[in-house]
């Protein structure tokens, strides 16, 4: 894939874990009409002058949960509490390494937020703020102790501001709150999440990032 194209997919992103692949936001990314959200041109927005760039957040790296390597409620609610809360730490820093061992390499959604917090990486970009809050979890397991289930956090992610092209103006993303979905399972050593969506509103379809796990746990794409 050619540089242009990969700045315009990351841009897409970026509008839509929560920006319409990862790159956005997850709201945006998750949230409904999300594969069908034009893709932006960045040929179409402002130049920028790079000095005058809100700055690259320096943020700490997180420190994973003991409860994460656990075979318990605690534990599963752990591992997606851990990647919602260092999500702008990845996005801001292209440290994909917080989110690579509790995620299924067969987790498209997943896989799609590492891919574009790489690309965006890559093209000198980062995000700004984004930061979330997990205001409560909850955990659904079969079998004793568990070895799959379904996490749902209740969240708020804050406003954040993408600059994917330090030569462009960056853009601005609104804060989401909702209810993140998660399938996991337990792989003898640590939970991986298998699938992620967003519980659509009250009447409306559900939606997910493109995956199938989740349909099974009340949403999918």
């Amino acid at each position: 894939m050619n540089r242009p194209v990969q700045r315009v997919i990351i841009i897409v992103l970026a509008l839509v874990l929560l920006v319409p692949l990862g790159a956005m936001g997850i709201g945006q990314l998750l949230g409904p009409g999300a594969e069908d959200r034009a893709v932006e041109n960045p040929d179409d927005r402002p130049t920028a002058d790079p000095d005058e760039q809100p700055p690259r957040p320096e943020l700490p790296r997180p420190e994973e949960p003991s409860g994460m390597t656990e075979q318990s409620t605690e534990g599963a609610e752990a591992t997606l509490t851990y990647l919602l809360e260092s999500y702008d730490y990845m996005m801001s820093s292209g440290d994909v390494s917080v989110w690579e061992g509790s995620v299924d390499s067969n987790c498209q959604v997943c896989v799609r937020f590492l891919e574009n917090a790489q690309v965006l990486s890559e093209q000198g970009g980062y995000l700004v703020d984004g930061a979330f809050e997990v205001h409560s979890t909850t955990f659904e397991g079969t079998g004793e102790p568990p070895a799959t289930g379904t996490v749902v956090a209740q969240f708020t992610q804050q406003e954040s501001i993408l600059v994917d092209n330090p030569n462009l103006q960056p853009t601005a993303l609104d804060s989401v709150t909702g209810q993140l979905i998660a399938t996991v399972t337990w792989d003898g050593e640590r939970w991986k999440v298998t699938d992620m969506s967003i519980a659509p509103p009250e009447g409306a379809a559900p939606s997910d990032g493109g995956g199938a796990g989740a349909s099974d746990a009340g949403t999918g794409s």
